[in-house]
């Protein structure tokens, strides 16, 4: 019982951590992949990475296109759900990593759900370590002090030039 509690405990610690550090969980709405990834131009041999995954539909739909989509997330539940939606889906690969400490300097697309306090943040890191041909991605929320390359119906798409 003790083992269950402190179970319990950790995994509620760790998704309000998650909650509070980057976004809580919002998916991505089911009528926004398509477009969302057309207009990221997600294809074949594409590095897609996707910072906080959630359940995993974005990168096991980047997957199903042909690209190398790995997702990131710390909430435990969501990894669980994330990594089992992705099972069998080839190219795919969910981990259970704090997005900070990841090297980004690979990746074609960065997408991003995350609150507008934690942006800022965020593009100092993608400013560091994305290749001059890599695009960030925002879903909802804009960069401020950037200039989208393009907008869709809820996203924003920056390029990232050094």
């Amino acid at each position: 019982m003790l083992i269950a509690y402190l179970l319990l405990v950790a995994v509620l610690t760790l998704v309000l951590f998650t909650s509070l550090s980057a976004a809580p969980w919002v998916p991505t709405r089911k009528f926004d992949v398509e477009a969302l990834l057309n207009d990221a131009k997600i294809t074949k041999g594409i590095h897609y990475v996707e910072l906080g995954c959630g359940d995993g539909r974005l990168v096991k739909a980047s997957a199903r296109r042909g690209a190398k989509a790995v997702g990131y997330e710390l909430n435990p539940l969501l990894f669980i759900v994330a990594w089992v939606s992705t099972l069998n889906t080839p190219n795919a690969k969910i981990v259970f990593k704090n997005f900070w400490n990841v090297d980004l300097s690979k990746a074609d697309v960065v997408m991003a759900f995350i609150m507008p306090r934690t942006l800022p943040r965020l593009d100092n890191k993608l400013a560091q370590e994305l290749k001059p041909s890599a695009i960030l991605v925002s879903y909802i929320f804009p960069v401020e002090g950037r200039k989208a390359i393009k907008r869709g119906k809820s996203w924003h798409i920056y390029r990232y030039k050094k």
